[in-house]
């Protein structure tokens, strides 16, 4: 995948850490393989929208080229430095922990919650400086990807 940029989620994947090994292309059956282990996947799609779908979990898989992640840094770039910003759940889940409230100030990168997914705590961690506003969501509730989690100014 030289020249290419795998998002998952929204979120870069590592993929580097992953090489494909294609069982059957034509059908879409693959291996992710790493000195971790390996895994077997179906994908699906075309163009930049693709489905990865592991372990019973279908997976929506952005593919971007060097200049379209560019343009796409370039914007979350000017977004963050100004107006509101929307923090949204990337995954399905269960929000574990949430570690901010209502007119605490954040720096980029800090902490704001967890949410578990498939046995494993993803930390959702703040895009930008700023003060959180609203928080949209409790411990213990199920959040569904694209779920407004909290809001940034």
């Amino acid at each position: 995948m030289s020249g290419y940029e795998v998002l998952v989620d929204g979120e870069r994947s590592g993929a580097g850490e992953w090489q494909v090994e294609w069982e059957d292309r034509d059908r879409g059956l693959a291996r992710l393989v790493s000195d971790r282990g390996s895994e077997s996947v179906l994908v699906e799609g075309a163009g930049s929208e693709w489905f990865v779908t592991i372990r019973g979990r279908r997976i929506p898989v952005q593919v971007q080229t060097w200049r379209e992640r560019l343009r796409a840094e370039a914007e979350t770039a000017s977004q963050a430095h100004s107006g509101p910003t929307t923090v949204k759940a990337t995954l399905p889940g269960l929000v574990v922990v949430v570690a901010v409230a209502v007119g605490d100030e954040v720096d980029e990168g800090s902490p704001l919650l967890t949410i578990e997914a498939m046995k494993m705590q993803n930390e959702v961690r703040a895009p930008r400086a700023g003060r959180v506003t609203e928080v949209s969501v409790l411990s213990g509730q199920a959040v569904a990807t694209g779920a407004t989690l909290l809001r940034l100014e």
